[in-house]
Formats: C-alpha cells, sequence, structure tokens
C-alpha cells in the first residue's frame, strides 16, 4: 500500500523531469500492482490486435505463498490498462517447486532462478511463441492463435532439464531456411552454450558440435545478439562473457559452421560484460555496439567497415555502476538513439545503485551524449533490465525497468499524448513480416530519410534476458514526411519506398509492399484510479488528481532526537478507523495499531514515523513526520562509550563472523575508552597508555588541557574508536556501511575525520585520542594476532581430508577424533557473508599465542604437535575418543553424539508437547552440582526429552512474587533457543552479544550502576567504561582459553561424527550384518536400522543403512518464510544441524564449547559488576515474535518470550542451545562453563584494581631519577634503578596492607634494585614505595 501512496505523491507533486522539453511521469498503471522482484521482460503482439502485450519474468522459484514469485503475461487494453492474463493463457508452471531447485545458496549469476523471455514465431503462422530460460530448465510454449498456449517443451527436442544456468535465448535464422532457431547462452554451469535448429516441425535438434559452436573453455555466458558483421548475408553471433573474459564472435561460413573470430574485428571486450545493444548512435551509417559491464562500459565505434574501437570517454559515456540492461532508443524524438543503463546488484560492498539516462545530442550537431544526472531520480534500485516501446500507441517511446529488490518502474513518455491537439514531434514506425527470411526479420536492417538526413536501424529485439518482438520507432522531429524509406531483409531483398507520411505505423511485408495500420492512441479515462481511496473510479485508467482521502491529523512529538533515545509519538484517529504505524531509522517499543506509539531511534542519520488511518470505506493518505536524529542531547544513561560501544557492534555486524577476532576487537576498544578516562580521573590508573604491556612500551607525557572535562572525555573517546574502528573494519565486507556510519557519527559530533595530529602535548583531547586510538592499533600489530595478515594460520593442517555436503563420493574419515573441513557449494557465514570460499579455513587454532588480559603463564600448558608448538590455556580434560576398544570413553563419545540427534526431534512445534520456559521451571542450577566427569553426564542431561533437571526459583526475590508460568510449544522454545544464542540476535557473534546484553542491564529502568552493587551510584560514563573493561578483557580471554583448546584438541564437529558413524552401521547388535564397533547406538524410535518396506528404502538400495528419528533438514525447506522442516525419519547420512545450509557448522573445532565459554565468564562478570546474580527486577526477557524470528524456516507458531532470572541461568540455557542446534555434543559443554567461571574470577581480579587503588600514589617519582621496569612485571621479576644499599623498598596490596619481601638483591654496579616476588605474591596491583616515592605495579605470573 505504501508504494501506491509513494506514486501518487510523486504525481500530485509534479515528480517530472523535462529534457529538452522531454516529459516522462511514472504513472500507477492499471494492471501492473504487485508485480516486483523481476528479471527479464519482453513484448510482443501475442493476441494481433495491434498493441505490444508484456511479459514479465518473476524471479523467484513459484511458490503459492508469495504472490510476486509467479512471472506475468499483461495483455495491453489499448486504453492506458493491462489486464493479467497469465492462469487463462497457459503459461503457467514456469519453474515451480516440483523441479526441486536448490535454493540453499544464493545465486550469484543474478537474483533468483528465473531469467529470461523470448518471443519468437517457431512456425511462422504469424502468432508468437514464447521460450522461458531458467536455471536448470527450459520452457517452450506454442501460441495457439486464441490467447492461449502450449507447453510443448518435451516434444520439441528442446531439453525440459538441463542442468545449466540458461540466461539467455536468442532467436535468429543462422542457415537462412525462414525458421528461427535459438541460441541458449549459459553462465558456465554445463559445459558450453548451445544452439538448436529448427527443424520446420515445431521441433528442435542440437547443431552446437556440427556448427563448432562448442566453448572449448566454458565462460559466463548472458547475452547473443544476430548481426552479420562480415556483410556475407549470413547472420553471425556476438556473446557477451562476464569474469572479464573476452566476449565471443561467432563468424557463420555459410550456415554450415562458425568460426570464432573476435580479435580480428575488435570485438573481443573483457570488462565482465552483461548487456549489449545496437544502434547508429553518431548517424554515420554504420553499426555500433555498447556493452554493459561492472564500474565500466564499452562504445565499440564502427570503423564503417565492421572493424571496431573503442570510444566511450570521446562520447562522455563513463563508467555506470554494475551494469545489467542497456538499451538504445529516441527516447526524445529527435532522430538519434539514446541510451539508458539499469545498474545495481545485492552482491560483496553492492547494492542499490543509480539507473543512468545519456542524452544522444549528435542529431543537435553535437558529437557526444550528455549524462542527465537529475533525471529519473529517487530511491536506487537494483535494476536488471530497461525496455522501450510505445505501450500507449501514441507515437512516444515510454520504458520499462524490472527491479530485482522491489517493483517494476514503468516510465510513460509525455511528450504526445492521446488527446493533443497538435504537435510538434513527428514519428514513424514499421513493422516487419518476412516471407523468404524468417517471419520475424531478425537481421532486416532499415534506412531511413528525411531532409534532416538519414537514420537507420537493426532489428532483433534482443535486450538483457529477453528478446522482443516489436516495430523499430523513429524520431523524425519537425519532419513530415519521408523522402525515401529502404528495408534490407536477411535473405538480401531490398525494398525501397518513397514520399510516406509521417506519424504512421506501417506494416511491411518482405517483397510484398506495406500496408498503413488503422492503429489509434490508446483512449484514457481520466479519474482517481486507486482503490484505497474514498473517490474511486472503477472505470478510469489514468490519474487525474480527483483522489479523496480520510480527513488526517498531524502526528504530534519531537522532530529532534538523539541517538538511541526513546520518544512518543501521538496521532488522534476517528472511531471508526484503525492505524498503522511504519518507523525507519528506529525500533518501535510499544504502542502498534493504538494513537500512542513508542519510538527508540538508532543511530541514524534521520528517521521517520508515518501511519495510515483505514475505516470501512478507504483509507487517508500517508501521515508523517520526519525526525533529525543527533548527537548533541544524548539521554542520561548513554554515554559517550556506550555510543561508540554500539557502533562498534554494528561494525561487528556488518563484518565476517569471527567470534575470536572481534572478542579482541571489543577488548581493545574498552581497553581504549577506558584508558582515556582513567587518565583524566584523579585515582583510576590506565591498562596500557603509559605502561608496558606485553613488551609493548606505550609513553604518556604529562599534559593538560583547557576543555571541559567532559567535552575532553567525549572527544578523546571519538576520535580514539573512529580511528579503531576504521583500521580493523577496513576489510570488513561491510567497509561502506561502517565507513558511512562513523563517518556520520563523527559530523554529528561536530568532530573532523581528517584531523589527525597526535601530538596531544597541548592539552588537545582530538590529538590524545588519536595517540590513543594509535598506540591500541599499533599494540594489536604485535599481540600474535597475525592481524596483518588477515588474521590467517601459520602452520595448522587438518588431518581430515574435507566433506563434500553435495557429493555422495566421499571418503571414509581418516580420524573420527578430530576436526574436519566442510565443503559447500557457497559458503555464507554466519553474518550472511558470502566468503568467496568453498572449504572456509579453521577460524583461529592458534590463538593461543595472542596476548591476553588476566591470563598467565601458570594458566598455559604448551603442547608439540608436528614440530608445531600449541599454547593451551586452562586445559581440560580431553574429550571422549571413539575406537574399536569399546571402552567406557568410546561409548560415551557414542551417548553424546546420538544425544544431539535425539534433540533435534524436539524441533517439531505440532508434536504436542508444551513447556513451561519461565523461571519458575527452568534454571537456579548451581555450577557446583556439574558433572566433572563422563560418567555422570547421563545423570545430568535429560536424553529423551531435552534439558537438564532443573531446580527454578520459587520467587522473584527482587519482586517477591512467584514467576508466571510461560508455557509454549517445546519445538517453539527449542527452535528459538538455537537461533538466538546461534550468534546474537543480530549476528554480533557470542562476545558481542553479552556486551548487547550488558547495554540491555544498563538501560532497565531499576537498574542503577553501582560497583558491585555497592557504593555511590556512578557516574553512567565511568560505569560504562568500566564496565566495558573488565567484560572486554573476559572475552578476549575466553576466546584465547576457548580456542587454544580447540586448535590443540582439533575435535570432531556432530556433522562429521553423526555422519561418519553412520557410514560404519550399528554398534549396538553384534548379530547384524550393519555390526560394526565405530557405528552409531541403536536407540528404539529415534535411531534404528532400514529394513525392506521402509519408506526410505523405496529403491530397495538403503537396506542395512541407520536412519534418525530427528529434523528433516534444509532440503524440506523450500521458502524460510512459509516453510518447517518438520521432523521425521531420515537416513543418517543425510543428518544436518539445524543451520542453514550454506552455513553448516561454524569452521572450526567442537571442543570446548565456544558458547559456554563466553557466556559463563560473561554471566560470572556480570554478577561481580552488578552485585547480584539477577537481572534487574528479577527477570531479563527477549520475545521472538511469531513466524518473524526464525532465519531459515517458518516460525515460531507463537510468541516465545525467552525468560532468565539470573545472569547464569542465561549462561546454562546458552549452552544447551548449542546441543539443539546441532553444533555440539554434551561433552564440549560442562568443560567450557567450567572454564568460564575459572576466566572470569581471574580477570574480575586482575581489573579491579586498576579502579580502586586505596593508596595515594606520590608525584615524586616523575622528577626522581627512578625507573620501575618492566611493568606489569616479567618472570615475577622487577628492577628499580638508580636506588641506594639502604634505600627503604615496601610493597602493599590495594588494601594497604604490607607484603613481606622475601627476595631483594642490590647491585652497586649498576646501583640497581632486583624483586623477586614468590608464587604466594598472587597476581595483581600493588604499590611498590621506594622512601617516599611510590608507584603502582601489575604482577604478572
Amino acid at each position: 500500500m505504501l508504494s501506491r501512496y509513494f506514486v501518487f505523491l510523486f504525481l500530485v507533486f509534479s515528480f517530472i523531469t523535462r529534457v529538452n522539453s522531454q516529459t516522462f511521469e511514472l504513472p500507477n498503471i492499471i494492471g501492473f500492482e504487485n508485480i516486483e522482484n523481476n528479471n527479464g521482460v519482453a513484448v510482443a503482439d501475442y493476441d494481433g490486435d495491434n498493441d505490444l502485450d508484456v511479459f514479465i519474468v518473476a524471479n523467484a522459484v513459484e511458490n503459492p505463498n508469495n504472490p510476486s514469485s509467479f512471472s506475468r503475461l499483461l495483455r495491453n487494453n489499448n486504453n492506458g490498462s493491462f489486464t493479467d492474463v497469465t492462469n487463462s493463457s497457459g503459461l503457467v508452471n514456469l519453474l515451480t517447486l516440483d523441479d526441486n531447485i536448490d535454493q540453499s545458496s544464493p545465486n550469484q549469476m543474478q537474483e533468483g532462478y528465473k531469467y529470461g523471455v523470448s518471443w519468437g514465431d517457431i512456425n511462422n503462422d504469424g502468432f508468437p511463441d514464447i521460450l522461458f530460460t531458467h536455471y536448470n530448465k527450459i520452457q517452450l510454449f506454442l501460441n495457439s492463435g486464441n490467447s492461449t498456449f502450449t507447453d510443448i517443451t518435451a516434444s520439441s527436442g528442446l531439453p525440459v532439464t538441463d542442468n545449466c544456468s540458461n540466461a539467455g535465448a536468442t532467436w535468429l535464422d543462422y542457415n537462412n531456411d525462414g525458421y528461427i532457431d535459438v541460441y541458449i547462452n549459459d553462465w558456465k554451469s554445463c559445459g558450453s552454450n548451445r544452439m538448436y535448429k529448427n527443424n520446420g516441425n515445431e521441433t528442435f535438434t542440437n547443431v552446437t558440435e556440427t556448427l563448432g559452436l562448442t566453448e572449448i573453455t566454458p565462460r559466463h555466458s548472458f547475452t547473443a545478439i544476430p548481426f552479420d558483421v562480415n556483410s556475407d548475408g549470413w547472420i553471425d553471433i556476438i556473446v557477451t562473457n562476464d569474469f572479464d573474459k573476452e566476449n565471443y564472435l561467432y563468424v557463420n561460413n555459410s550456415g554450415q559452421f562458425f568460426i570464432e573470430d573476435a580479435v580480428s574485428y575488435g570485438l573481443d571486450n573483457s570488462i565482465d560484460d552483461m548487456a549489449i545493444a545496437i544502434s547508429d548512435f553518431d548517424l554515420d551509417g554504420d553499426f555500433d555496439f555498447f556493452h554493459g559491464g561492472i564500474d565500466e562500459n564499452s562504445l565499440l565505434e564502427n570503423s564503417g567497415n565492421n572493424n571496431f574501437t573503442e570510444t566511450s570517454a570521446t562520447y562522455n559515456i563513463t563508467e555506470a555502476g554494475w551494469t545489467w540492461g542497456v538499451k538504445f532508443s529516441d527516447f526524445d524524438l529527435d532522430g538519434d538513439e539514446d541510451l539508458f543503463i539499469t545498474n545495481g546488484f545485492d552482491f560483496e560492498n553492492n547494492g542499490p545503485q543509480q539507473n543512468i539516462y545519456y542524452i544522444n545530442l549528435h542529431s543537435q550537431g553535437v558529437p557526444l551524449f550528455e549524462e542527465s544526472p537529475q533525471y529519473f531520480l529517487g530511491p536506487q534500485t537494483i535494476s536488471v533490465e530497461a525496455l522501450d516501446f510505445d505501450y500507449d500507441n501514441d507515437g512516444d517511446i515510454d520504458l520499462i525497468v524490472t527491479n530485482s529488490d522491489g517493483p517494476i518502474t514503468f516510465y510513460e513518455n509525455k511528450l504526445i499524448n492521446f488527446d493533443d491537439d497538435q504537435t510538434t514531434l513527428n514519428w514513424f514506425k514499421i513493422n516487419l513480416e518476412g516471407t523468404i527470411s524468417n517471419r520475424d526479420a531478425i537481421g532486416t536492417t532499415i534506412s531511413l530519410t528525411t531532409l534532416d538526413g538519414t537514420k537507420k536501424r537493426y532489428h532483433s529485439g534482443v535486450g538483457f534476458f529477453g528478446q522482443s518482438l516489436k516495430g523499430l520507432h523513429f524520431g523524425l522531429k519537425e519532419a513530415t514526411q519521408i523522402t525515401e524509406l529502404k528495408i534490407t531483409w536477411p535473405s538480401g531483398i531490398v525494398d525501397t519506398y518513397s514520399n510516406l507520411n509521417t506519424n504512421i505505423t506501417i506494416k511491411a511485408i518482405e517483397g510484398q509492399g506495406f500496408e498503413i495500420l488503422d492503429i489509434q492512441p490508446s483512449q484514457k479515462v481520466y479519474g482517481c484510479i486507486d482503490p484505497s481511496s474514498c473517490s474511486y473510479n472503477q472505470e478510469a485508467t489514468i490519474d487525474d488528481g480527483s483522489c479523496t482521502y480520510l480527513e488526517t491529523q498531524d502526528i504530534t512529538g519531537n522532530t529532534s532526537s538523539s541517538f538511541l533515545r526513546i520518544e512518543t509519538y501521538n496521532y488522534n484517529y476517528g472511531i471508526d478507523s484503525t492505524v498503522s504505524w511504519q518507523v525507519t531509522g528506529g525500533e518501535i517499543l510499544s504502542g502498534q495499531g493504538s494513537s500512542s506509539l513508542t519510538v527508540k531511534w538508532g543511530i541514524e542519520e534521520s528517521g521517520r514515523v508515518s501511519l495510515i488511518e483505514t475505516s470501512s470505506l478507504c483509507s487517508s493518505l500517508e501521515v508523517f513526520k520526519n525526525i533529525e536524529i543527533g548527537a548533541n542531547n544524548l539521554p542520561e544513561n548513554i554515554s559517550i562509550a556506550r555510543l561508540w560501544n554500539e557502533i562498534l557492534l554494528e561494525a561487528i555486524r556488518e563484518d565476517f563472523s569471527r567470534p575470536t577476532v572481534h572478542a579482541r576487537t571489543l577488548f581493545h576498544s574498552s581497553v581504549a575508552m577506558y584508558d582515556i578516562w582513567a587518565i583524566y580521573d584523579e585515582i583510576a590508573n590506565p591498562y596500557l597508555i603509559g605502561n608496558t604491556v606485553n613488551d609493548f612500551v606505550s609513553e604518556l607525557e604529562e599534559f593538560s588541557t583547557n576543555e571541559n572535562l567532559q567535552e575532553s572525555l567525549n572527544q578523546a573517546i571519538s576520535y580514539a574508536m573512529y580511528r579503531i574502528i576504521s583500521h580493523r573494519y577496513q576489510n570488513s565486507p561491510g567497509v561502506n556501511s561502517t565507513t558511512a556510519l562513523v563517518d556520520m557519527v563523527m559530523e554529528k559530533l561536530g568532530y573532523d575525520t581528517s584531523y589527525s595530529s597526535f601530538d596531544y602535548s597541548n592539552g588537545n583531547p582530538a590529538d590524545f585520542g588519536n595517540y590513543v586510538g594509535r598506540n591500541i592499533i599499533e599494540y594489536g600489530l604485535q599481540d600474535n594476532s597475525r592481524e596483518s595478515s588477515g588474521y590467517d594460520n601459520e602452520f595448522y593442517e587438518p588431518v581430515n581430508e574435507p566433506y563434500y555436503l553435495d557429493n555422495d563420493e566421499n571418503g571414509p574419515i581418516n580420524d573420527p577424533n578430530r576436526w574436519q573441513p566442510l565443503a559447500l557449494e557457497n559458503f555464507i557465514d554466519q553474518s550472511g557473508n558470502i566468503t568467496g570460499e568453498n572449504i572456509p579455513d579453521f577460524l583461529s587454532p592458534e590463538w593461543g599465542f595472542v596476548y591476553g588480559f588476566a591470563l598467565d603463564d601458570q594458566d598455559m600448558t604448551t603442547y608439540q604437535r608436528n614440530g608445531n608448538s600449541y599454547n593451551v590455556f586452562h586445559d581440560p580434560i580431553g574429550p571422549p575418543q571413539i575406537s574399536e576398544l569399546q571402552n567406557d570413553e568410546s561409548e560415551f563419545y557414542k551417548w553424546g553424539f546420538s544425544m544431539v540427534s535425539v534433540w533435534q526431534s524436539h524441533l517439531d512445534p505440532n508434536d504436542g508437547v508444551l513447556w513451561d520456559i519461565s523461571p519458575n521451571s527452568i534454571g537456579n542450577n548451581d555450577i557446583s552440582s556439574f558433572p566433572t566427569n563422563y560418567s555422570s553426564y547421563p545423570n545430568f542431561y535429560n536424553f529423551y526429552e531435552g534439558g537438564v533437571n532443573n531446580n527454578g526459583h520459587s520467587i522473584n526475590p527482587i519482586t517477591g512474587n512467584v514467576y508466571e508460568t510461560n508455557i509454549v510449544p517445546r519445538g517453539d522454545y527449542t527452535r528459538v533457543l538455537a537461533e538466538f544464542w546461534a550468534d546474537g540476535p543480530d549476528s554480533e557473534t557470542p562476545p558481542g552479544h553479552w556486551f548487547d546484553i550488558l547495554n540491555y542491564v544498563n538501560d532497565h529502568p531499576q537498574f542503577e550502576p553501582r560497583f558491585s552493587g555497592e557504593g555511590e551510584v556512578l557516574d553512567i560514563l565511568e560505569w560504562n567504561v568500566k564496565s566495558y573493561f573488565i567484560l572486554g578483557g573476559g572475552m578476549h580471554d575466553a576466546a584465547i582459553s576457548a580456542w587454544s583448546i580447540k586448535g590443540w584438541y582439533d575435535y570432531i564437529r556432530p556433522l562429521s561424527a553423526i555422519r561418519s558413524m553412520a557410514e560404519n552401521g550399528q554398534s549396538t547388535d553384534n548379530t547384524q550384518s550393519n555390526y560394526n564397533v565405530l557405528g552409531l547406538p541403536l536407540v528404539e524410535n529415534y535411531i534404528e536400522t532400514v529394513e525392506e518396506g521402509d519408506p526410505l528404502n523405496s529403491l530397495g538400495n538403503n537396506t542395512g543403512k541407520i536412519k534418525l528419528f530427528t529434523w528433516l533438514g534444509p532440503d524440506n525447506i523450500i521458502y524460510p518464510e512459509t516453510d518447517k522442516a518438520g521432523v521425521g525419519w531420515i537416513l543418517a547420512e543425510d543428518w544436518y544441524p539445524y543451520q542453514r545450509p550454506t552455513f553448516v557448522t561454524p569452521p572450526f573445532a567442537g571442543y570446548v564449547s565456544g558458547h559456554s565459554v563466553f557466556s559463563r565468564t560473561a554471566a560470572e562478570l556480570l554478577t561481580m559488576m552488578t552485585g547480584s546474580e539477577y537481572f534487574p527486577g528479577g527477570l531479563g526477557e527477549f520475545r521472538a515474535k511469531a513466524n518473524e524470528f526464525l532465519v531459515f524456516e517458518d516460525g515460531p507458531s507463537v510468541d516465545v518470550v525467552l525468560q532468565w532470572a539470573t545472569y547464569k541461568d542465561a549462561s546454562d540455557q546458552t549452552s544447551l542451545s548449542r546441543i539443539w542446534g546441532g553444533i555440539h555434543p554434551p561433552a564440549d559443554d560442562i568443560n567450557g562453563r567450567f572454564i568460564g567461571k575459572i576466566v572470569a574470577e581471574d580477570v574480575y581480579d586482575f581489573a579491579v584494581p586498576y579502579f580502586n587503588s586505596t593508596l595515594s600514589i606520590d608525584d615524586n617519582l616523575e622528577t626522581s631519577n627512578i625507573i620501575i621496569y618492566p611493568n606489569p612485571t616479567k618472570n615475577r621479576e622487577v628492577y628499580i634503578s638508580n636506588t641506594e644499599i639502604n634505600d627503604i623498598v615496601e610493597i602493599f596490596d590495594i588494601q594497604g596492607r604490607k607484603i613481606k619481601l622475601n627476595n631483594k638483591n642490590y647491585s652497586e654496579v649498576n646501583r640497581t634494585t632486583k624483586l623477586k616476588f614468590n608464587s604466594a605474591i598472587s597476581k595483581g596491583m600493588y604499590l611498590l614505595k621506594i622512601n617516599d616515592v611510590s608507584k603502582m605495579i601489575i604482577i604478572n605470573n
């Protein structure tokens, strides 16, 4: 509905552009409603009534639940409207669900799976037939002559299915027998483009090989255009090729064979060519070609003897974008052909782009094209094809543009109108009918001469993803007489006519003369054509501005707001009306459908709140209010640190899914913000700046500032974060959006992004922020993360060969206890990014070498494998190993991975199982009750029903009330759980997800930022920088711990374990032929053997295989918006985790679960930082809306509200979600939770002393000659230079307690005191005092 009003408003406010007195409008054409997401388009007069009908290809596989997935035949009513006659015509079942197209991977050729439409009269009966090109399929329909079509693909000899990416089809008569043959382009999927010869009896023969047209090395071909390049009377073929490969020119040798010879003619263009257009653009009497490519285009100018040179720059045609369709047409009727280019593609860093219109000035005596940037303005689109035709027979040329990302765009040319009394611009149209030549006259050349000169046109009808049968159209400016019309037919016959009138349409028949057709312009009816209007006229075809609508009120509320501010907007609507609100730039918190709407504005340039009021009779126009969103006047609970943390989380969402990398960046950014705050603070101590950390020396000189303290902090933090984010995400797939975001925020804050000085001696906070940012960046470049080489691996190599998910020929796994890479046709990571590799590498197996925060050598064990070292932090017991020994460890391996499959049988919301998922029933499980050995696991996990034995919370301790029950289908709960915790609700990866949860806690109205829940309420900036510092350190140490373990133990994932065991058979009944000690254990009703007569054994070739009662997998999901896989029996060899088939499983080893480590670390830290294990108010919630939340299948069936009383409850839920999701067995889980608790305790103890020193630090150290190094200590040693033997050296903990020094040595030679701290002194922050001089030091293990 909104799009309809959008068009209406364009008309009301005269969205009209005039170029050389030319006028276009965007009419609301009846018949084009709800046509969107399209590829090819072509026109022909299929019913013989002298107007052009339109066929538009929908790009999606036909889905009854998605109306826009159906392609449409629109009959021209010649009154300004069209009628959808698709169903009655018989043009149905065009690539349906029954064709079993694999839609799991996005098609990189073009959006969707249906592409082209080509009109052509295959049997010369005068009725255009139609051919469709799809992915893996071709369809040919014969026109019966009574407005209906019959699918004759099977009988025609054309392949019904062909495993090709059939980009487009071109009709041409290569052998001059009078019948059109067809050349079909393949986008490098099935070996070669193909030529099919028309046998003259509605059948075709594949003559590709016979004619020498088989490609030697297949290329990604898009478009073929027939043209007699060497003027020998035989049609040649020019083919465009993608991926910088040279285009083909196939030279026709008397219809017997073709020779590729593009080089000789200068037609070997190679610019990722898509479409091609032909025109005598310069009016010199020969034909030239224009090619569209990726970020560059080519104009191949004919030298006069059919040799071509690229001259686009000469004529002022520059690069346009990611170009698809290109079209020459005389839109302004001035005698030369103008150029229209469509752009845009949703791939990597590309997206919607502006289409471009070039006005040809040659007829005005200026040898240039003029780009008209103001023309066809409006939103950028991902456009595919542009089709020019005179839809209303009024003599000017209209334009249709198909868009893959939205509604079709229809431009009506208003140079001439049906009810004009007179016009100064003239035209001429000619329809062609061959007799000796093919009836469609493809390959005909026409020359038309007036007193203004000669104009030439070439007839092929070829476009991008389409071929039309339409007359040739000449603009004649003021000319009123045609002195000569010359028609050169493909047969060689030349017909010449003299002294014809203008402004007529003729039909020329080869060798038989012509007739003037009595075609009247469309007789349009003016009136209101909007069905939602209160004055809708059902007879009207042209909107005359007479529509009336419900009277509206103004929306009230602030028009100037700030980032992350909550606002309320009000609207008074009629008693009998309803309202539907829409918000851009923010999120609706409450009030949809009511008179009062609560909105939280995002970090956006601007926002918009709008609504439509609807009564039982009609609706209002859209009522809207534009909102200015700024950085000034942030909400009281939003500090500058919070703002930049939210920006960083958004940058993470736009990046590749890399938990280790993002945990590191979250930590480093938190250090930057904390250190800046600490340096400006009188008590706190910075972590990195001014210290030596992991051998990285950061200097800090004294400075003072004249700025307001708050402004200094805001400015310094902003510049530091701007530098860090810009650096860290410069190679992100979302770099454009991230750069735009940080630039926009800095502009809103009033800061100059080009300011790069870091000389902060004058106290300029921008300089200091740049200095801190530079230090963080330099520290990161030497922290062993291998950032400078893209975080690659130095030595790790997998022991198992990749498992090809789309191949049934995988060999047995080499080691069923080790990680196996997965090979996918297209790997799309959890954040939705196409990585460009189909076998993703193990992410961060050597992360144990990365410098941590609170981790030290005592936490680390170093192992050797294949001559390489692996540092492992918090080394747990190893995961269970399967072997032929039939020991307890092997049995637990099989038990754990089997449980993963059994739990996936819980993913069906229709199984009748209901659960109370409130804190009343779930949670409150103390970590001391967790099993510590694998033999105890079966007593902890509920193997059959799912989950664990929960204690629950009897009451909410904050409110004193009992938690209300929250009953939902188990199948909805488990699916939501798996999706929600998989990578966070917005794919910010688990470390970022817990920052999101911390921010959620910060925003709770009952939350008070008291550190550890004690003392005074902190300033929000102080709370943010401290809590981010601690949580960032925790997430970073959790990542190092978990991935150091993953890299060393290199443990197998469920997908590989279950399938490899299934290949071996079953390990329960040794009397059966399929028994194998390494097979899956049989579990009645869940894991069984396929018997004779089993539905899975319909062909009799699966007897003895293992089957699972589990989630049916992605093959049962065609349309994620409406389909859900459900649960049932499948072959174990086909088992999938509950993930997208383009992702399947994270590309790294399973043991230990990163989610378990991250989540337990975060939960423990949140508990310690807030001083309460409970969420504010005793309840944390997340609402997953029914039929909206799930990504790769429909669901949930009801609203599911995830609830947690405590942070640890949320953490425990995270761990279980990975089992239901099919990502981890229980062995990966528990040890991860234990490690998370240890990491959190160490991080908290290490971090807090930086904040809370109770001892004063003298300034005398700065003026004395004493130097203390290294600080933090290395090997638990510290040196104090420029001391005397009698100096008093003392050390105190942060509570002021004196620590006994047992190992102190003095060197008289260099006047240096050496202190060695024994293991009884725990790591942390201490005060070192030398006489009356004191300094904080950090003791590391």
